[in-house]
């Protein structure tokens, strides 16, 4: 018998309950399921009951998702996909519902960014990220509108990962802004669409704060991006501005994705939901402490 998924601690000792089988006999397909948050949430989705089919183009970070999965005693499957590509969708869309039958929920994972400024940021750049990013999850919602209308009720549930860029603007960050605004506008327009034509599908955005896997300490990619000594620095500083004191890790992104995927969500679609620890409730550690001397 398979067992829910057991989170790694963290340095707080924090311990999140575990995972109930509430999608159980549901097929979810997690594109960029091959590392950071679509890794996280594919373990949840399979910890939650659901039949995962992961995506993308990683092959080793694949397998070392499927690892995790069977040392938990769950199962998922991989297809190579690149989410930018119609003839890809049309192929692994397909291919789920000849496998099982059904496709209950899409999570629009993957994703891509260039952190540069404007000056220096190519066209070519820029349509990559915009290409990953928004393209890529638009045929997602559309092939997951076409093979969601045949489930009993045309019931489904999309989730699209954007940021907290989308939100506010940050420095280097404009094509990445740009595409994460567009990905949660996407959302925002598909949920009104899901109840067209037979459909009954809830498209909702979740914004993550700043994820590692490893806890407290710079992924391999932070580091590559910043170096070393750089990452740390952009752990300090994120840790500092965010009231829960602590960064975030894949298996919150996980456990909001089970959660809006679930009948317990049955009423919310169209919605942006922030997972980042307080951070954009507003501004913390510049100014507070100092009180009025009247």
């Amino acid at each position: 018998m398979s067992r829910a998924w057991s989170y790694p601690s963290t340095p707080d000792s924090l311990q999140p309950e575990m995972v109930r089988p509430v999608l159980h006999g549901r097929v979810a397909l997690v594109t960029g399921g091959t590392a950071g948050l679509g890794r996280g949430s594919a373990l949840a989705l399979a910890s939650a009951g659901a039949t995962v089919v992961i995506t993308g183009r990683n092959e080793q970070g694949a397998a070392e998702t499927l690892d995790l999965l069977a040392a938990a005693g769950l199962r998922a499957e991989y297809v190579p996909h690149d989410v930018a590509v119609d003839a890809d969708w049309s192929r692994v869309v397909d291919g789920v519902v000849e496998r099982y039958g059904r496709l209950d929920v899409l999570l629009n994972n993957a994703g891509v960014s260039r952190l540069r400024p404007i000056g220096e940021l190519s066209l070519e750049d820029l349509h990559f990220v915009v290409r990953v990013n928004v393209l890529g999850m638009f045929l997602g919602i559309r092939h997951a509108f076409r093979v969601m209308r045949h489930n009993p009720g045309g019931e489904g549930s999309i989730v699209n990962i954007s940021a907290l860029s989308a939100l506010r603007g940050t420095p280097n960050s404009t094509a990445y802004a740009m595409a994460k605004g567009g990905s949660t506008n996407l959302a925002r327009a598909a949920a009104l669409e899901g109840r067209h034509g037979g459909l009954a599908v809830r498209v909702n955005a979740v914004h993550p704060g700043v994820m590692f896997e490893d806890a407290d300490r710079p992924s391999p990619g932070a580091i590559a991006l910043y170096g070393e000594e750089g990452a740390m620095a952009f752990v300090r500083a994120n840790i500092a501005k965010t009231p829960l004191g602590r960064l975030g890790h894949p298996r919150d992104i996980g456990n909001m994705v089970v959660f809006l995927c679930s009948d317990a969500a049955r009423g919310i679609t169209g919605a942006e939901i922030v997972v980042d620890g307080g951070r954009f409730a507003g501004e913390f550690a510049t100014h507070h402490g100092v009180k009025s001397a009247n």
